[in-house]
C-alpha cells in the first residue's frame, strides 16, 4: 500500500479590506499562506486550513453573515484566532459573556505608571514566545473564564480575561480569543508593543502547528562580467555564510525560472547585459510579485525593468559631490560600516556617481551629489502586487558593491547587510 502523504498545513488571514489589516499581514506574509477578503468566504473551504486568523480592525457587522461557517470550521476541529475589542458574540461558544471596558489610562506609559494587567496563574506556554510586554497597551473589554477556557491574561482586580485559549472544544476544535488589537495598531505604525506581539506571535502559531517555512536564506549572485573579481568574488562568500546565507554563483545566461525557484535573493552585479536582462523582465517580476529580493547594481542607459530609470550623472566638482553620505538607515545596512565605507583604495566616486529616479514609494537610502540638490544613490522599495506579497528591491546606482567596504572591520560586509535586511523585511522582522 502506498504511503498516504499528507497536504501541507497552510494558514489563512481574513480580513475586511481595511488597510491595517493589509499591512499587517504584509509584514507578517512569510508565515501565513492566504490572504481572504471577508466576502469571500461563502467561496472558500475553511476545513483545509490549519488555523484561520480573525485580525482585529474587523467591523463588528462584517462577520455576521459568516457566522454559520466560521462556527462549523471550529466545531469541525479547525484552530480559529480572534483578535476583537469588543464582543465577539457571533462565536458559539457557551457561557462566554464579555463585559465593556478599558485600562484606567491609555497613556499610562507616559507617566511611569503600570498597566493593571498580569499573566494568568498558571502560566499558559504561549508566553514562553509572548511575554507580558508583548501585550500590555490597553483593551477592548474582557471576558469571563468558562469551562474549558484557559486564560493567557487577565487584569489585575480579577475583572476578566483579556486573551483566552480554548484548546480543545467539542468536535476537537480550538480557539484562541483576545480583546487586544495589535494589527490595527502595527498596520498604523503606532504603539510599538503592537508590533512585538505579532512578531512573537505568529512564529510561535507556526511552531505551534509544526509548520517549518523556509529561512529565505538562498542567495544568488549572477555571474555577468568574466573579469575575475566580478565574476566569482568569493570573499562576500565568507561574509554571506556568516550571516545565515547559502551563496550560489550563477552565470547571467543561465538567469530564468529554474534559477530563480532555487532562489530568495538575486543579486545583479553593475556590468551586465541590458539587452538579455530586459528578455528576462517577465521572469524577474513574476521572481519579484512572489516574495524574490533583487539588489541591482547598475547605471542604466536602457532600462530593463518597468520601474527603472535611466542613470543621471552629478556634476563631478567639487569631488565632495561623490562622497555618498547615508540619509537614512533604518534598516541598519551601512550602521557598522564606517564614515568612509563607499572610498575606494581611499578615493570617492567609484561607490556612486550618480542616480536614477526611484519609483514611488521607495525609501531613499543614501544622497551623491551637491549638498543643495542631492540624488537617490541607493534607494529601497517594495514590488506593489494585489497579493501583498511583493518582494523587495534595494536600487544601487553606481559600482559592484562587492567591494565596500574596502578595509576595516566591516571589510566587504555591504552585500552581506544588504541582503539581510531584505530577509529581515521578508519575514516581518524589520517593517517597510
Amino acid at each position: 500500500m502506498s504511503e498516504v502523504i499528507e497536504p501541507p498545513k497552510r494558514i489563512a488571514y481574513i480580513h475586511w479590506g481595511n488597510s491595517w489589516q493589509l499591512r499587517s499581514f504584509q509584514d507578517f506574509r512569510h508565515y501565513i499562506d492566504d490572504c481572504i477578503y471577508i466576502h469571500d468566504l461563502p467561496k472558500v473551504n475553511l476545513s483545509s486550513y490549519a488555523a484561520v486568523i480573525m485580525p482585529d480592525a474587523m467591523d463588528s457587522a462584517a462577520p455576521l453573515p459568516h457566522a454559520w461557517q466560521l462556527n462549523a470550521y471550529l466545531q469541525g476541529g479547525g484552530f480559529l484566532v480572534v483578535c476583537l475589542q469588543g464582543h465577539a458574540d457571533w462565536l458559539d461558544i457557551p457561557g462566554l459573556t464579555w463585559t465593556p471596558g478599558n485600562c484606567r489610562d491609555w497613556l499610562w506609559w507616559t507617566k511611569g505608571e503600570k498597566l493593571e494587567v498580569k499573566l494568568s496563574v498558571p502560566r499558559h506556554p504561549i508566553t514562553e514566545s509572548l511575554p507580558l510586554s508583548h501585550m500590555s497597551w490597553h483593551w477592548g473589554g474582557s471576558y469571563n473564564v468558562p469551562e474549558g477556557a484557559r486564560s493567557i491574561m487577565e487584569i489585575d482586580d480579577g475583572r476578566g480575561s483579556l486573551f483566552l485559549d480554548f484548546p480543545s472544544l467539542p468536535g476537537g476544535g480550538r480557539l484562541l480569543l483576545a480583546t487586544l488589537d495589535p494589527h490595527s495598531h502595527n498596520g498604523q505604525r503606532f504603539m510599538p508593543a503592537t508590533t512585538r506581539f505579532l512578531r512573537s506571535f505568529y512564529p510561535w502559531l507556526n511552531r505551534e502547528l509544526g509548520i517549518e517555512r523556509s529561512a529565505r536564506n538562498r542567495f544568488t549572485y549572477l555571474q555577468c562580467s568574466h573579469v575575475p573579481s566580478e565574476w566569482h568574488p568569493e570573499w562576500i562568500a565568507e561574509s554571506l555564510g556568516i550571516a545565515g546565507f547559502e551563496p550560489r554563483f550563477a552565470p547571467q545566461y543561465q538567469l530564468g525560472l529554474d534559477l530563480l525557484e532555487k532562489t530568495d535573493t538575486l543579486y545583479i552585479p553593475s556590468s551586465h547585459d541590458e539587452f538579455f536582462l530586459k528578455s528576462r523582465a517577465d521572469d524577474l517580476l513574476a521572481f519579484l510579485a512572489r516574495g524574490g529580493n533583487l539588489i541591482i547594481c547598475a547605471e542604466p542607459c536602457q532600462p530593463w525593468l518597468p520601474f527603472m530609470a535611466p542613470f543621471h550623472a552629478v556634476p563631478s566638482r567639487p569631488f565632495a559631490n561623490i562622497k555618498v553620505r547615508v540619509r537614512e538607515d533604518r534598516f541598519g545596512i551601512f550602521a557598522d560600516l564606517g564614515e568612509d565605507f563607499d572610498g575606494w583604495a581611499g578615493i570617492f566616486g567609484q561607490y556612486a556617481r550618480g542616480w536614477t529616479d526611484p519609483p514611488p514609494g521607495a525609501i531613499w537610502l543614501t544622497d551623491v551629489g551637491t549638498e543643495n540638490d542631492p540624488k537617490p544613490a541607493d534607494w529601497i522599495w517594495q514590488y506593489p502586487t494585489e497579493t501583498g506579497r511583493g518582494g523587495y528591491v534595494f536600487m544601487h546606482n553606481g559600482d559592484n558593491l562587492t567591494r565596500y567596504p574596502d578595509h576595516g572591520p566591516a571589510k566587504e560586509r555591504l552585500v552581506a547587510n544588504i541582503a539581510v535586511a531584505l530577509r529581515k523585511l521578508s519575514m516581518g522582522e524589520t517593517l517597510f
